[in-house]
């Protein structure tokens, strides 16, 4: 009888292989079983409270329900407070105190309804903080009460921002640069705008620096317009421009055109117009002559006043003003003579401008006299114009406009019709009154004008006519008194 096979100790076991290998795939099995029941478990829990991490507004709602949130949402809004923080200060303003109400609707519904569930694992940690604007309603007129009411906006504590500004140095003689006040002043259109912002969204804290809620300055001391506006200040009223005046002079220099400069709020530099035209104006008020009260002295040497007439100094406001302001921004020195509108043939201290060269014309003595160079020239009986008010030859200085030869004279006579008369010497100094030839007159002088006098113009012999039409040019002085 044969023996069984018998299996040593160590030797291969198939019961054994078999229970190792079972093990092998039911653990993971059951691990993955057990993994897909907690995910599903975590899809259906997340489908009924926000995810883990989730926030609205900055408030934590993870674990909770839509009901729950919405609850909490209302619950705090009734106590909510929003935190204002300031440079010098903290301030707050509640939410009752513009009478607000809330009602959060359907929007934190909505949220939870968007959210992926099926993505839970991965937002465990990592959540959104979901921005909504709340359902709500307030006073509007108690909440700018509110505002107003503020620290930050009362006067007696508010500092306005100023912007860096340029100006002459009292110190010196050129311009400073004065640095910006930052100050605390708040914008407060804009500030009413973020706390309703922060109603709205439930927020607690608003920081005015931060959130540049401060009104600031436009321009700083350190800007290149600034520096910019400093340097040509200083070239400005470093110019200088000498006046000649013939006999003295003046001038402009930083002295006096340092207070002209004018330096505008976005730093253009100009010179003040009125400034710079007030001094044309002395300048004129010292040294124009046209039209100016004049003291003469007659052949006879008599001194007698004349007042009227277009000869004389003038300068021109608006040319010299523009030119003295271009000069000055410009810099640097400049010499020349004002800009006249008329010119008298000299300027003398003693303010005689008609000089030694003249013609004389006494209406009285019904004579002329010409002078050149201080010396008598030649002395004529004359005719002149008619003693009445469309007639009568008008006193005072006057310089010839042009002279001609021959020339035809026209113009309306007294009978209401015209006159034209043909001359060989025609030299007209106010306007259709001028020296002229008079072929058809066989006297002069005397008394002849009371009667048979001119229509204005001055009569003279056909000799002197042509005597003085041979001295004189445009601008000759002619004093008639």
């Amino acid at each position: 009888m044969s023996k069984g096979r018998k299996y040593s100790k160590g030797r291969f076991r198939p019961e054994e292989q078999l229970k190792k290998a079972d093990r092998r795939v039911y653990i993971p099995l059951a691990v993955v079983i057990l993994l897909l029941i907690v995910y599903l478990a975590g899809i259906r829990h997340y489908g009924r409270v926000f995810m883990r991490a989730e926030k609205i507004n900055g408030t934590r709602v993870g674990g909770l329900t839509v009901s729950q949130a919405q609850d909490l949402f209302e619950q705090d809004f009734a106590s909510h407070k929003i935190t204002v923080l300031e440079k010098e200060r903290k301030e707050s303003i509640r939410a009752e105190d513009a009478g607000t109400v809330i009602s959060v609707g359907s929007q934190i519904r909505e949220i939870h309804e968007k959210s992926s569930r099926l993505a839970w694992p991965l937002r465990l940690f990592f959540g959104t903080d979901h921005r909504i604007d709340l359902n709500i309603s307030y006073d509007e007129k108690r909440l700018l009460d509110k505002i107003d009411s503020m620290d930050c906006f009362d006067e007696s504590l508010v500092t306005e921002p100023k912007d860096a500004r340029v100006s002459p140095d009292p110190d010196g003689e050129g311009f400073r640069i004065e640095s910006e006040v930052i100050g605390n002043q708040v914008d407060h259109d804009a500030f009413v705008k973020r706390v309703e912002q922060a109603l709205k969204t439930g927020e607690t804290r608003i920081d005015l620096e931060k959130e540049r809620l401060y009104l600031v300055p436009k321009y700083y001391k350190k800007d290149k317009v600034v520096k910019d506006a400093r340097r040509k200040a200083e070239k400005a009223s470093s110019g200088k421009v000498v006046y000649d005046l013939e006999y003295t002079s003046e001038v402009v220099d930083g002295k006096i055109s340092r207070d002209w400069v004018y330096i505008s709020e976005d730093f253009d530099v100009t010179i003040d117009e009125e400034k710079a035209g007030s001094f044309v104006e002395e300048l004129g008020r010292k040294y124009n002559t046209m039209g100016a009260p004049r003291e003469f002295r007659t052949s006879a040497g008599k001194i007698v006043k004349i007042y009227d007439g277009d000869y004389g100094w003038k300068i021109n406001y608006e040319k010299e003003k523009d030119q003295l302001i271009s000069d000055l921004m410009t810099g640097g020195k400049i010499e020349r003579k004002p800009i006249y509108s008329y010119t008298a043939r000299c300027r003398e201290p003693d303010g005689n401008d008609i000089g030694n060269s003249y013609v004389e014309v006494s209406i009285s003595d019904q004579k002329l006299w010409l002078y050149v160079n201080g010396l008598l020239r030649m002395v004529s009986p004359v005719v002149t114009g008619k003693p009445t008010d469309d007639s009568a030859t008008r006193k005072g200085v006057y310089a010839i406009t042009y002279k001609q030869s021959p020339a035809t004279l026209t113009g309306s006579n007294a009978a209401g019709g015209s006159y034209s008369s043909e001359v060989d010497f025609w030299m007209p100094f106010n306007g259709n009154q001028g020296l002229h030839n008079a072929p058809w007159r066989e006297e002069f002088g005397g008394s002849i004008y009371e009667t048979n006098g001119s229509h204005g113009c001055v009569n003279m012999p056909y000799f002197q006519a042509m005597v003085v039409y041979s001295f004189v040019e445009k601008g000759f002085p002619v004093v008639v008194y």
